[in-house]
């Protein structure tokens, strides 16, 4: 039986924490669903048409990747692929949240989560923190994953 995870989020942008989450998940798992949705309460910073181009092309030659964007609860989407979500946390601060969301997906929807906790090294690293250095036209290059 393939082992198929959603690994959910605005991803705006996609940066290296969510590329090494992306890497560890598929250790774990056969295939991966990166499901990129729009956070309505924050200003995007690049279109999802995009950040999925962005993403499609990072991943171009690895089969076991399928990028795309989906409007609805994720939980739901994960369990039409058969599928569990797969969650970053940066620090134990995400993890009251997530455990919370966790035991909703399971409970109302069926549907288990991974937690992966980012390397120390990408803990620092949000969308957020990239988008305040673009506004401000500072260099972000360091904390965007780069095509081979």
């Amino acid at each position: 039986m393939k082992r198929v995870g959603v690994y959910a989020g605005s991803f705006d942008p996609f940066t290296i924490g969510h590329a090494d989450i992306v890497s560890r998940a598929l250790q774990l798992l056969d295939e991966l669903y990166i499901v990129l949705g729009q956070n309505i309460a924050k200003q995007p910073f690049q279109s999802v048409e995009e950040r999925m181009k962005f993403i499609e092309e990072l991943y171009r030659d690895d089969s076991r990747i399928k990028v795309v964007a989906y409007d609805g609860i994720v939980a739901n989407y994960a369990k039409e692929q058969g599928a569990v979500l797969v969650r970053g946390l940066r620090g134990i601060g995400d993890l009251d949240n997530e455990q919370t969301l966790a035991e909703v997906n399971r409970s109302h929807f069926g549907v288990e989560t991974i937690c992966l906790f980012a390397a120390p090294e990408h803990r620092i690293i949000s969308s957020s923190l990239i988008r305040e250095l673009a506004a401000f036209g500072e260099d972000y290059s360091e904390y965007i994953p780069l095509r081979d």
